[in-house]
């Protein structure tokens, strides 16, 4: 299976509930007054799952920071219509797979690190996390990366 049919068939598809939706939001809004340590323990885990990843980073990382929190951030509240995220927020995550792919060198392959390290980095900061939450912010990432897998695989 190809990564597009991997995307499309685990995460496309999968639209994750409303139940993880919430839950995605509730943790959200408990680490969003913690962004300079969200940041710091996702690239943390970033580059230590995958240090070939951080050529593609500057040195000074105080901007990256910053637009990582607003990003996720972002688009975890853009979740909170489950009407609108079913289009606008799919469009969202394609555009942003094919900037990636095209601008940053982001790969296929590169995908499942960042999962990895943003689960980490929000069980990190969180002071609630269970395996409940940790199930939720894996789906909702699956089902976001495979837009973005999908999107970018085409235009390649």
């Amino acid at each position: 299976m190809t990564v597009r049919q991997t995307a499309q068939t685990v995460g496309e598809n999968r639209r994750p509930t409303i139940e993880a939706m919430e839950i995605v939001q509730r943790t959200a809004a408990k680490v969003a007054d913690r962004p300079v340590a969200l940041a710091e323990a996702f690239y943390g885990h970033l580059f230590a799952l995958a240090p070939g990843v951080r050529q593609m980073f500057p040195a000074d990382m105080t901007a990256q920071n910053e637009k990582l929190c607003r990003a996720l951030l972002n688009g975890v509240r853009a979740l909170v219509e489950p009407e609108r995220y079913a289009t606008d927020m799919e469009r969202t995550l394609q555009s942003l797979g094919v900037h990636h792919a095209q601008y940053f060198g982001v790969r296929p392959e590169h995908y499942p690190y960042v999962g990895h390290a943003l689960v980490r980095a929000v069980g990190d900061v969180s002071d609630d996390w269970t395996s409940g939450t940790a199930s939720a912010w894996i789906w909702v990432y699956d089902w976001m990366a495979a837009h973005m897998l999908s999107s970018a695989a085409t235009r390649s």
